[in-house]
């Protein structure tokens, strides 16, 4: 009961949510979830080509007509495709909804509007308690003005919003110019929630044959850091929406930098491909000893009091400030 705590206007009994990924991807991996202490699951995501591909299917499109709307989603396309992908998924969410009593967040991994956006509701008809965009849009094209990729955010998070009612939240990725304008903008379009931050595949180069390949796919703990900035920063400025802190969250510990910084919940994956699922009962039991420690009767006595003890300006420029290192 000390973990008892709400996200996205759904009851959960612990702030620790496993994030979108192979995890959530199968009936029993979320059923060991749920078992393991998790307070919900955000389900492996379906992305906008597998929407999209299938709508054409139904059309009448041959595979030909499909791969040349979908070129860069091809080999995707040919390997991971099976039968009806928008069933399967749908299915997903109704066989999981039998088995576990834990919120059922679906995902969508998408870069702009489209059709695929009327699948939204076929979702929340399955059961989900939920929906989390997994917005995308690459910004490397030098000419494109930024406001345009924040409007093309909004404008999707708007058009969903029509076609269901269940909350919607929004996973974001911290490369905007200004990330405070980018929530308050969701916030102000309906976003129930938002999730900090997305984590981008991260590129490398094989030195030996002289290509990029793709790096490592595995955060790593020191990435939360960024995420602790902003959640502090957003929850410090009265952003309405709920915090969710993904990416470099590991540990207990981690859990409750998160919730002091004014995060609802956390969202887990890495950790628990290194450390397994049940990691999550050890994660759970380190909150509630560290809460016993401090004489918290529950998680939402503590969340963000360290915006109300310290000022925000030493988050922005701890950096700066910070000047002594004791480098030996």
């Amino acid at each position: 009961m000390k973990l008892k705590t709400s996200y996205l206007g759904l009851e959960l009994s612990s702030p620790i949510i496993v994030s979108s990924s192979t995890l959530t991807g199968s009936v029993e991996s979320i059923k060991h979830c749920a078992e393991a202490g998790a307070g919900a699951v955000i389900l492996k995501s379906i992305f906008e080509e597998q929407i999209s591909s299938e709508i054409k299917r139904e059309e009448g499109y041959s595979e030909e007509d499909i791969y040349d709307a979908y070129p860069e989603a091809q080999e995707y396309l040919n390997t991971f495709m099976r039968g009806s992908e928008i069933e399967i998924y749908e299915k997903l969410i109704r066989e999981s909804k039998k088995v576990v009593n834990i919120p059922i967040i679906a995902s969508i991994n998408c870069s702009d509007e489209g059709e695929w956006i009327r699948i939204a509701r076929e979702l929340q008809d399955a059961g989900a308690d939920a929906l989390e965009l997994n917005i995308a849009i690459a910004a490397f094209e030098h000419d494109i003005d930024p406001r345009v990729i924040e409007n093309e955010y909004v404008n999707i998070l708007n058009e969903v919003k029509k076609h269901v009612n269940i909350p919607v939240s929004v996973k974001l990725g911290d490369h905007f110019t200004n990330i405070s304008r980018m929530a308050f903008s969701l916030w102000k379009a309906g976003a129930k929630g938002l999730v900090l931050f997305n984590r981008f595949y991260n590129p490398d180069i094989n030195i030996e044959k002289m290509k990029a390949v793709p790096g490592n796919s595995i955060s790593a703990p020191e990435e939360n850091h960024n995420t602790l900035r902003w959640i502090s920063l957003l929850s410090s400025q009265g952003i309405q929406c709920e915090l969710s802190a993904s990416r470099g969250v590991y540990t207990g510990e981690d859990v409750v930098k998160q919730i002091l910084a004014g995060a609802k919940t956390v969202q887990v994956c890495s950790t628990l491909y290194r450390n397994g699922i049940d990691y999550i009962k050890q994660m759970n039991a380190d909150v509630e000893a560290w809460m016993d420690r401090h004489n918290f009767k529950n998680v939402d006595s503590f969340r963000g009091i360290v915006n109300k003890k310290e000022d925000i300006k030493v988050v922005e420029r701890l950096q700066y400030l910070r000047r002594n290192y004791d480098l030996h």
